[in-house]
């Protein structure tokens, strides 16, 4: 059953697609769209009997925790955790128990492993709303790793929590993304972005030292994850992982020294001393690796093809058991170089949905938050139809037939033939180049863009079919870009530092005419520079901006822009609608819709307003959570009671309208439709 509220009417009740009808129109839920199999923190553990187990957690709404008994190879635990979407990283304490670092919403809860109860400890620091991981120290204690104060915490059963690196580990950064703790040492380390640090942490006096070799320190990025590797030669290892760099650092706990560097994204976390040797088991990229640590000359070899190690743990037959990111779990030989697989078959879960579009085919597509993927629902059947393959995307721009996909994290744009089936194999990068004959994917890779990451805004801006992209940058940085692609040549030309410390978030063609619609914040993890966000317009030919003004003074963001109906551009910048001649370059008038908090305007907004002209000539949109309508005479703004949030707003080709609140899609057919 589907609750619905609504503000000035009692409790009604609904299927989960159900309708109502009210004064403006009727809702229908039409529910979840997008579903994965998206696998989080990890760790292999023994229950009070002495059977093995590996647990993982599924990303979704909500998030659930999954535990595999090894001695009967069954999902034996299947819990949902009621208050999170996801949990990064899972850890066992010295006293047997998992500890689990929820993700949104900033809370730490724990099981034993064999049993089917969690218990929520709540949020370990009032200010913190994200905890990235979680790791063991002794005597039963936990420390983690937390949002937006870049904080470390200690959670003690009898003592409770505590703060002890005593405010930011690292002032000035949000995140302490990875966390590990050195027995032998009594050190935590911290992980920091999102400019890079490595920081000693005593726990007992909050002392802290830097690690990160100079060359490295303060870099934007991350030291993303962090795993230690015990019982070496010379001393233990702490591996820490920086993949804005595309290497991971080795240092001797021992000696307190760097040992090395190896290339690429380790997953360290998941790093493992053999039981008879010096040899270290690692996953990277696609594969698995072993590699002497002790010996500084030796290359790494390649075992395996698998993708990257969510955990893994030896029997006591001396084999790997190995969890892998998609979801297969198997046993690794390491005298024979082969593989045993195990049969578990893992649930999906619905995500959330982080856009929704109208496609060229008719149908209203939708990506997965975080966990990517796509679906396209077909109004006419009912049908959905689901996509995997894509990551998270942040904006779908349509020309034609062709869908273009903007893609987080990287900054990654993929160009979709609709009228071809959907298929991602052949996909290849060489040499930064994207020749056909490796590039024959459906969609394919057209380009990803160094220092960008989130592609918000496209635009088609000539009658050949070029496109225009905008973007915002990496975390740590300020100033997106703009990027120009030609389908015809195949090639893409990204234009930078065009509107110094601004990001682009919004474009729009007015008769010719380029608008770009700007946002003060940049990546997460830095302030703006700037106070403002300024409206400007491009010459597509000239590749160069030639007029630029703020349109609403003090406004952080113009989220949208279309071309009215008056012949104006209207958009949106903080909750208020301007009105805009691009002959005359004059702002005509501003409405407020909605009011924007001080709190909202301190915080990072890259989108929020969506505009669409029905054909009835009212406006619809979507904006602060909220669904309403426009008189394109008067200006006047009339709420949509949903009672429900309502975001990304999009409209099929009968003018039947589309939002979502959190996993679940919502049509709402106006009263002019009825």
């Amino acid at each position: 059953m589907k609750v619905i509220y609504y503000f000035f009417l009692t409790l009604l009740l609904f299927p989960l697609v159900g309708a109502a009808q009210n004064e403006s129109g009727k809702l229908i839920n039409l529910g979840t769209q997008v579903s994965e199999t998206w696998l989080e923190g990890s760790t292999f553990a023994d229950d009070d009997a002495g059977n093995k187990w590996i647990y993982t957690v599924l990303r979704g709404k909500p998030g659930y925790l999954l535990g595999i008994n090894l001695t009967t190879n069954t999902l034996d635990v299947n819990l949902p955790l009621e208050k999170m979407d996801g949990a990064w990283d899972i850890n066992v304490s010295s006293d047997g128990w998992i500890y689990i670092a929820g993700s949104a919403g900033g809370r730490l809860a724990r099981h034993r492993p064999g049993s089917q109860q969690i218990e929520d400890l709540g949020k370990p620091l009032t200010s913190e709303t994200y905890l990235f991981a979680v790791v063991a120290g002794k005597n039963g204690e936990m420390f983690g790793a937390t949002y937006p104060g870049c904080r470390v915490f200690r959670y003690h059963p009898s003592e409770g929590f505590s703060d002890v690196g005593s405010g930011p580990i690292v002032p000035g950064e949000n995140y302490v993304h990875g966390l590990a703790y050195h027995a032998g040492t009594d050190k935590v380390f911290a992980g920091i972005g999102s400019h890079s640090y490595l920081v000693e942490l005593d726990p007992r006096t909050g002392e802290k030292r830097e690690l990160l070799p100079e060359a490295y320190r303060g870099l934007p990025g991350f030291v993303y994850d962090m795993g230690v590797v015990k019982g070496l030669d010379g001393g233990d290892r702490l591996l820490a992982n920086l993949p804005d760099l595309k290497k991971t650092i080795v240092y001797n706990l021992d000696k307190r020294s760097m040992d090395k560097e190896l290339k690429g994204s380790v997953m360290v976390k998941s790093a493992i001393k053999s039981p008879d040797n010096q040899e270290v088991f690692y996953t990277t990229g696609t594969s698995l690796y072993s590699l002497d640590l002790t010996k500084p000359t030796q290359t790494p070899k390649k075992l395996i093809e698998i993708q990257k190690a969510m955990a893994m743990s030896w029997g006591k037959d001396k084999e790997l058991y190995i969890l892998s990111f998609d979801g297969k779990l198997i046993k690794y030989n390491p005298k024979t170089n082969s593989i045993t697989p195990i049969n578990i078959e893992l649930p999906t879960q619905p995500v959330g949905i982080n856009i929704t579009k109208l496609g060229p085919d008719g149908r209203i597509w939708t990506s997965g938050y975080l966990v990517g993927s796509n679906s396209a629902y077909d109004p006419e059947s009912g049908k959905v139809t689901h996509y995997s393959g894509l990551h998270q995307s942040e904006s779908i721009t349509v020309n034609g037939s062709n869908m273009y996909f903007g893609i987080y994290p990287g900054g990654k744009l993929y160009l979709y033939n609709t009228k071809l089936p959907w298929n991602l194999k052949g996909n290849a990068i060489y040499n930064n180049k994207l020749p056909e004959d490796l590039n024959t994917g459906n969609p394919k890779l057209i380009g990803e863009y160094p220092n960008q990451d989130r592609p918000f805004a496209g635009v088609k801006i000539s009658d050949s079919g070029k496109m225009l992209f905008g973007t915002v940058p990496d975390y740590g940085r300020l100033g997106g870009a703009l990027i120009e692609y030609d389908p015809e040549t195949g090639k893409s030309v990204a234009y930078e530092n065009v509107f110094p410390d601004l990001s682009v978030v919004s474009l729009i063609n007015a008769g010719g005419q380029i608008l770009v619609g700007t946002s003060v914040w940049g990546g997460l993890g830095i302030k703006p520079a700037v106070s403002d966000a300024k409206l400007f317009t491009w010459d597509p030919v000239t590749k160069k901006k030639t007029y630029e003004l703020i349109p609403v003074p003090n406004a952080k963001a113009i989220t949208c822009l279309i071309n009215g109906p008056d012949g104006n551009v209207w958009g949106v910048a903080d909750g208020v609608l301007f009105i805009f001649n691009p002959l005359s370059h004059i702002v005509v008038s501003q409405h407020k819709i909605f009011e924007v908090t001080v709190e909202k305007k301190n915080g990072a907004v890259w989108r929020d307003v969506n505009l669409i002209i029905h054909p009835s000539g009212q406006i619809y949109g979507t904006g602060n959570g909220g669904l309403f309508r426009i008189d394109p005479k008067t200006k006047n703004v009339t709420n949509i009671k949903t009672g429900v949030p309502a975001f990304f707003l999009s409209m099929d080709k009968k003018g039947r309208f589309y939002f979502r609140d959190g996993k679940d899609l919502w049509q709402f057919t106006p009263a002019e439709n009825l």
